[in-house]
This record gives structure tokens, C-alpha cells and sequence, in this order.
């Protein structure tokens, strides 16, 4: 796993940033102003994010992002992607921007999964400001994409949370007087979206948590308990109850359980390989060290409200 740091613009090799930009006049408009982290790998950089903050309207864009090609498909790119996402959150900031290529079917893709929605489209941006023509993919490069991520602020996310809830209990008062959480799967903002969506198209229908992380007086999770799943941005996602609990070792998770979790091919192969990342990186954060020994909470959940389903059952335009 990558360590990643700020660092000063020059520390970044010219070689990472064209691996993003081809354009060396270019990457000099933004080098000096942007603000750097570095990936480390092996005691060397091995990848980089560059973001300009706009402090009047409380934007950040990032201008680049790379990854070495030895270090691809490690969560590098999104480890990155999740602290610049970071950084503009500690500046207030209320959106994030990137600017990519019609013909960067990778990075199209990355930013999606962390979250990031199509904003609108420059047609010919390549053609008019780049004096070479760029290919990739075997695709020309011609228009600029510009997508954005969403960073609503506290109050905002309270007041979406709320409403979200006070729609719910409209529509099943049986519910009334109950308590809820509110909290989002996983680490960093594209986990959170995709087991969110694995949750709400019914694929994933059980969480597991380490029992030692929780905190002295923290209460531990209990069937019948009511969770506002959030987005990474803190958006409302879905409502689950909590249906049942099962407390056992790391090692004694089960096939049916992994199927129940849903990520990736549903295997107990995959479940304990993610789940070691996981759990690893919770426990050195927590100052501890992870084995295959430690006690683990395993929930099975059901959806009792999602307005995405109900809407698209309506014909009315999802709510992301």
C-alpha cells in the first residue's frame, strides 16, 4: 500500500506528470500554483495529485493525477483521488471538479466510482488547444469532460438527512419514536458508494465490524436497530434494520456470510482478502494489529426504504 504526502510541486517527477498531460507548456500554467501530494512506493514517488483551491467559489479542481504503471490497480489512483477529496473538505470547499478527455476511458471510469458525476462537456477542447492530436485508446481525443463531486456542507447534509428521515416515517409510521444512525460503509468515499449501491440494488445485505474497534461506552450493533446509509458525501442513500447478529472469529466467517456481504464475486476468497485490507488498515489506525483471531460482528440487514426504487418504479428521475 502507497503512503501518500504533501509535497512541494517541484518534488514531483516531469515523468508522473505527463503520464496525465503530454502538453509540458500546459502542466507549467498549473505546476506552481497547485497544491501536491505525493505517492510513495518502495521509497520512491509513484504517483501524484495536483489541486488548485478557489477559496470565492469555494471550488477545487483537480488538475492532475497519475499513477505509475507498475503501481496501477492497487487503489493508488483512488487513495489520491480520496485525499484531495479531503483536503477540499478542511477548506470548506462545496464541490470538486476534474477535467478529463472524451477518450480517457480509465480515469472516466475512476472518478465515477469515487463518486463523481458527468457535469458537462467543452466539444473540440483538444482540437483548439493542443497543437499535436492525442490519441488513447484508439481514440482521438477532441472534447473535455468535466465532472464534479459534491461536498455539501454539515447543515446541508443534517438537514437532507432529516428530511430523508421525515419522508421514511410518512410513509411507515410504524416507525414513529424509533432511533436511528446515521453512517456510511467502508473507508473513504468510493467505498461508501459502491456498497451503497450494492446495497441498493440488493445484493448486499450484511456488514461486518471489528468488535475490538469499537469504543469504551460505544454501543455495539443489535437486531432491530434503524441505519440512514449515507453516500460518501453524506448524502442519503437508503434505510436499513438490522435483522440479525452474529459474533464470531475472523476466521470462522463463513461462505454463506461472504455471499450475504455481496462485494466483489460474493466468494469467501474475496471477502477474507478485502477484509484483511480493511481490517488491517482499522487497526493501525487504531495503534493495534490485526489477526486473523480478532472477534468480528457480522449483521444481516434488510432495506426498508430507498426513494431511488420508488421513483424509478414511478418513472421519476433517480436522486443520486
Amino acid at each position: 500500500m502507497a503512503v501518500i504526502k504533501h509535497v512541494l510541486p517541484r518534488e514531483i517527477p516531469l515523468s508522473l506528470l505527463l503520464l496525465a498531460d503530454e502538453d509540458e507548456q500546459m502542466i507549467e500554467t498549473y505546476r506552481e500554483r497547485a497544491r501536491f501530494w505525493a505517492a510513495y512506493g518502495e521509497d520512491r514517488i509513484i504517483g501524484q495529485i495536483g489541486v488548485l483551491f478557489d477559496g470565492e467559489e469555494n471550488t477545487a479542481e483537480i488538475v492532475t493525477v497519475s499513477v505509475d504503471r507498475d503501481w496501477r490497480n492497487r487503489r493508488t489512483g483512488t487513495d489520491l483521488i480520496e485525499t484531495a477529496l479531503a483536503a477540499a473538505r478542511e477548506k470548506s470547499c462545496r464541490r470538486v471538479i476534474v477535467k478529463t478527455g472524451n477518450s480517457s476511458l480509465g480515469p472516466l471510469a475512476l472518478y465515477q466510482r469515487c463518486g463523481f458525476r458527468l457535469s458537462s462537456v467543452k466539444q473540440n477542447h483538444f482540437l483548439e488547444n493542443y497543437a499535436e492530436p492525442l490519441y488513447e485508446n484508439g481514440i482521438r481525443c477532441v472534447d473535455q469532460i468535466i465532472l464534479e463531486y459534491s461536498l455539501p456542507g454539515k447543515e446541508e447534509k443534517e438537514a437532507a438527512q432529516k428530511e430523508y428521515w421525515s419522508r421514511f416515517l410518512r410513509r411507515n409510521r410504524e416507525y414513529e419514536g424509533r432511533s436511528y444512525s446515521v453512517w456510511s460503509f467502508g473507508l473513504g468515499d468510493r467505498m461508501a458508494n459502491d456498497l451503497a449501491g450494492l446495497v441498493k440494488i440488493g445484493r448486499k445485505r450484511g456488514t461486518a465490524s471489528a468488535r475490538e474497534l469499537y469504543e469504551e461506552g460505544e454501543a455495539l450493533p443489535v437486531a432491530g436497530e434503524l441505519s440512514l446509509i449515507t453516500y460518501g458525501n453524506g448524502m442519503p442513500a437508503c434505510i436499513i434494520e438490522t435483522k440479525e447478529i452474529r459474533e464470531k472469529p475472523f476466521s470462522d466467517i463463513d461462505a454463506e456470510e461472504a455471499a450475504i456481504e455481496g462485494e466483489g464475486d460474493g466468494s469467501l476468497e474475496y471477502w477474507q482478502e478485502g477484509h484483511r485490507y480493511f481490517f488491517a488498515r482499522e487497526y493501525e489506525e487504531a495503534g493495534k494489529r490485526f489477526s486473523e483471531d480478532i472477534p468480528v460482528i457480522f449483521e444481516v440487514f434488510e432495506v426498508i426504504y430507498d426513494e431511488d426504487r420508488m421513483k424509478s418504479k414511478k418513472g421519476e428521475k433517480p436522486h443520486v
